[in-house]
């Protein structure tokens, strides 16, 4: 696979976030920075390599350690996408900007899908998802959805919120949200903290999690990339699979998030793999090939 196939652009565009979630990498284990680079990327590696990527369809604005929406060049990456053309699909904690900020969206990204992070009810939802309030993120998500935005409400299951789910599902069809999506993971740590006070926060997964995740017929068949009715070959790499790349906020372009301290420069994405010999790293942060 070479550059003119790729489909699908995963970018962070800033390292900056307002949470402390205690699973986040860019924390450490939700109390004090773990050394990340506090960055946005620049506006001109976005457009330049957008450029080069003639068959690109879909760019994902994720962050790795931060929130597209802390970034402060957000409103300039709007602009080089909408100029783009492209379909794009951001997930965010939802907590920052203003409604009038999100009621706007919608008309400057036509082709535009939101992922907001709700955890639960207002009761629930911030135990895990540290410094996010959830009045705020329902607020920011209604203006977004009654200015005809496209929404998915995200949810992480952990045992603290699971007996939520069928409640937060019919919130999310009352308001408006296009889908309910529930999101792999597998963010419970010994030791994990709440961000004011350094005392322990027990996460624990949910009684569901391992059947929700299990591989069937050699087939992966929930798509972490969040590409609806996707589903990879296990003896594949996902983003081979899906033609994509990650593109990080220090302006590194590479075969996927999990490499993200690596630089891509061969034009042959497999090559590369092979090559600098990432498989260890890929079996072990990802796991999703054989």
């Amino acid at each position: 696979m070479h550059l003119q196939d790729i489909k699908w652009l995963h970018v962070e565009p800033s390292t900056r976030c307002n949470a402390w979630c205690s699973g986040c990498g860019r924390n450490n284990f939700g109390y004090g920075l773990s050394g990340v680079k506090v960055t946005d990327l620049p506006v001109d590696k976005l457009s330049d390599t957008i450029a080069k990527l003639p068959s690109l369809e879909t760019v994902q604005l994720c962050g790795v350690y931060g929130d597209p929406c802390a970034g402060k060049l957000i409103d300039k990456h709007i602009d080089v996408l909408a100029k783009a053309g492209v379909s794009v699909q951001l997930q965010t904690n939802g907590s920052l900007r203003t409604k009038k900020w999100w009621k706007e969206l919608p008309d400057r990204l036509p082709d535009l899908e939101v992922w907001f992070a709700l955890d639960g009810l207002e009761d629930t939802h911030s135990i895990y998802r540290q410094g996010t309030n959830w009045k705020k993120v329902i607020g920011n998500a209604t203006s977004f959805i009654q200015a005809g935005g496209k929404a998915v409400w995200q949810f992480i299951p952990f045992k603290h919120n699971e007996h939520q789910i069928k409640d937060c599902m019919r919130m999310s069809a009352k308001l408006g949200f296009q889908r309910f999506e529930f999101i792999k993971n597998a963010r419970y740590h010994k030791k994990a903290f709440d961000y004011r006070t350094g005392e322990p926060v027990k996460i624990e997964p949910w009684s569901g999690h391992r059947k929700q995740w299990e591989r069937k017929d050699g087939i992966l068949h929930k798509n972490t990339l969040g590409v609806e009715n996707n589903t990879v070959q296990t003896k594949d790499c996902m983003h081979l699979a899906l033609k994509s790349l990650f593109l990080s906020a220090l302006g590194r372009l590479t075969p996927c998030c999990y490499l993200e301290k690596t630089e891509h420069t061969s034009v042959d994405i497999l090559s590369t793999i092979k090559q600098k010999n990432y498989i260890p790293t890929c079996l072990t942060m990802c796991g999703t090939c054989k």
